[in-house]
């Protein structure tokens, strides 16, 4: 009988994925790019005019943030200002960091994956900085919050009035209303970003020194009164959530893998040792499906299967003349 070898080969299990290769590898428009993240900064400037007029439940907000962070045990933010007053020259570079550093790091990140990076690297920061910006956009129109420079009676200086340079002007009623979007930190979440892109994507070890950007502004956000510590703490929870559920730059977002289920019709036998083909006791091995297999010349790995009472009977006795 003739014997030949079968080479069996397993399918890949991402259907369609060659499709996808040419679209992802290729690099996005530079103008598409650009009007994009345009168009998202106007959208975000005009959408936060949905809180002016809402000064009243701006401070009850604040007051009521206040409170949570005083169950919650966590380090008054007018202490740490307190302490940094002593150097009124660092608190003046941390006014410049906070109004200056912000958006041109920001800029400067996702021109730089987009020139540097693989394009499936930077789709992946940019669709994370579009669905964090949403997210912060719906939680600062549910929720209009006044930062603590606001709050006089408890002792917070305005530094950016008192020191300059100031990111919006004149603190008076007409242009309040523009500051109440305190909650959450995009400055503390833009820069957590940054961080966890490029710790995610690089391979060098310099690249933990990106870790100092979001740990400085968290203390500038606090330490100039611009913002509550449960900014910074919402920030980072929607940054999570926004890596959740975005589609990694090799694979699909890190929620669909809680999600997935075994192949159908797969199924993983435990009655014996990895590797081993004996069949079952009393079953018939057809004669059609060791057709064109190749036979083994190895013994088989299969530990010796224990002689039942039935196979003892049925096995012939050797007789004796």
């Amino acid at each position: 009988m003739e014997c030949r070898q079968v080479a069996l080969r397993s399918e890949p299990s991402n259907v369609g994925a060659e499709s996808h290769a040419p679209r992802l590898a290729s690099r996005p428009s530079l103008l598409r790019e650009i009007a994009l993240i345009i168009g998202l900064f106007v959208v975000y400037r005009v959408a936060r005019l949905a809180i002016t007029g809402q000064d009243d439940l701006a401070f009850d907000n604040a007051w009521w943030v206040w409170g949570v962070e005083r169950a919650m045990r966590l380090p008054d933010e007018e202490l740490l200002q307190d302490w940094a007053l002593q150097w009124p020259d660092l608190l003046k570079a941390a006014n410049w960091y906070y109004v200056a550093v912000h958006f041109p790091v920001t800029a400067g990140f996702l021109a730089w994956g987009w020139w540097r990076r693989p394009p499936a690297e930077y789709r992946w920061a940019r669709r994370l900085i579009t669905s964090l910006t949403a997210l912060a956009l719906v939680v600062h129109v549910l929720m209009p919050l006044a930062p603590p420079r606001m709050l006089d009676s408890l002792g917070f200086l305005d530094t950016m009035a008192a020191f300059g340079p100031s990111a919006y002007g004149d603190s008076t009623t007409e242009t309040m209303a523009n500051q109440f979007a305190a909650m959450p930190s995009l400055h503390v979440g833009w820069a957590l970003l940054v961080a966890v892109v490029v710790v995610q994507t690089l391979r060098s070890p310099w690249r933990w020194a990106v870790a100092l950007h979001p740990f400085i502004t968290v203390v500038v956000v606090v330490a100039t009164a611009n913002h509550y510590w449960i900014d910074a703490i919402a920030a980072a929870v929607l940054l999570g959530f926004a890596i959740a559920v975005t589609p990694m730059p090799a694979g699909p977002a890190p929620i669909t893998k809680l999600r997935r289920r075994p192949q159908a019709g797969v199924t993983l036998s435990t009655s014996g040792p990895v590797g081993c083909t004996e069949p079952p006791p009393g079953s018939t091995v057809s004669p059609s499906a060791s057709v064109g297999i190749k036979p083994s010349t190895t013994a088989s790995s299969c530990p010796p299967r224990p002689r039942t009472p039935t196979d003892l009977r049925s096995s012939p006795r050797s007789t004796h003349s």
